[in-house]
């Protein structure tokens, strides 16, 4: 047993990931569980930590050269900060070029599975057929990032919500989150007159401490940063991160596009692009929503390499209430019609 929001420390990613192994298939993580605000966060634990071990431990399971390609989760409970994760893994398939693993992950005895996903294992592979959007992020966001490093941007807040950025301002206090440094872009310059499906919220991203040379162990790294504020950047964008009553994640998914050399972290040879960096190279989540309604909202993100190379996607399907039952009064109703008049009209095609 573990005392309550320990785990909120800036601990090297490679001491966050690590597992003990219980018997064949079986794993307990060994760094607490944390809580993003510390001890005013909610009590429930990030859920990107127990995504990312979840697939580490699938990791274990597989031969020599299977390279995590796609998991698909459900966040079943909420994750405790007191207790540590089991993660039992079953061995759907082992094939030529594709594995698969399912993966369940419990706390308390007695409380049942709080999280299942789905990971899928790939031989890295090369093809002719390669195509996608291009990015120059110096010009598409040359409002928000002109004359700026990735470092000049504060770091991400613990909780990013409008009355823990007040809190943050009257104290500078901001709780250490384990494993990645992560850097929040003022997007003021470029969505502050776009309406909520048009606007954008930058996270730059890189581990904390050195990297071993295990593809699987970088790629996991990646999992984890997927789910670094994800739905309070939707309902901020939809200008709801004042009122919402209820937030948590439902179903995470992310897909790797590329092999790994593209998803390594680590210090970068060159200094040609804005997120290369002799300390350690940055990747961008360019993070986006297309849809709330039903009490849930979308998010959506597209990851970038500093050469420009789109690497992951992340898809996020997660509870966002903003009444207190799950039938609006009256009252909830003409205050969300007055928010949704004040939003900017949409940007022409």
């Amino acid at each position: 047993m573990v005392a309550s929001q320990s785990g909120n420390t800036y601990l090297p990613f490679v001491d966050l990931v690590k597992l003990e192994q219980v018997d064949e298939r079986t794993y307990r993580s060994i760094a607490p569980p944390f809580s993003p605000g510390g001890d005013i966060g909610g009590g429930r634990a990030y859920g990107g930590h127990v995504y990312m071990q979840a697939a580490w431990a699938a990791c274990h399971t597989v031969a020599p050269g299977f390279l995590l390609h796609h998991i698909s989760g459900n966040f079943l409970l909420g994750g405790l900060t007191s207790v540590p994760f089991i993660y039992k893994v079953h061995i759907i398939r082992d094939g030529r070029s594709y594995a698969t693993r399912i993966v369940n992950v419990t706390q308390a005895r007695g409380k049942g599975i709080c999280f299942t996903c789905t990971c899928s294992f790939k031989v890295e592979e090369t093809s002719p057929l390669d195509a996608q959007e291009k990015m120059d992020v110096e010009e598409k966001y040359k409002s928000v990032v002109a004359g700026k490093r990735p470092e000049s941007f504060e770091e991400c807040p613990g909780m990013d919500v409008p009355w823990y950025w007040k809190r943050r301002q009257e104290t500078g206090e901001n709780d250490a989150f384990p494993g990645l440094e992560a850097r929040k872009a003022d997007m003021g310059p470029y969505s502050d007159e776009k309406h909520p499906l048009d606007r954008r919220q930058l996270i730059l991203y890189r581990t904390l401490g050195d990297m071993p040379n295990d593809p699987n162990l970088h790629l996991c790294a990646h999992l984890y940063a997927s789910d670094r504020n994800s739905l309070y950047i939707v309902a901020n964008h939809f200008e709801v991160g004042d009122i919402f009553t209820q937030m948590g994640s439902l179903v995470h998914t992310v897909v790797f596009h590329t092999g790994p050399k593209k998803l390594l972290f680590g210090p970068s040879s060159h200094q040609s692009a804005w997120l290369d960096d002799q300390r350690g190279r940055w990747f961008m989540k360019e993070d986006s929503s297309d849809r709330v309604a039903d009490g849930r909202g979308l998010f959506h993100s597209k990851v970038w390499a500093p050469d420009g190379t789109h690497v992951l996607s992340i898809l996020q399907d997660g509870m966002i209430r903003v009444t207190k039952k799950p039938t609006a009064t009256p009252e909830e109703a003409d205050a969300m019609r007055r928010r949704e008049q004040s939003w900017k009209p949409r940007a022409k095609v």
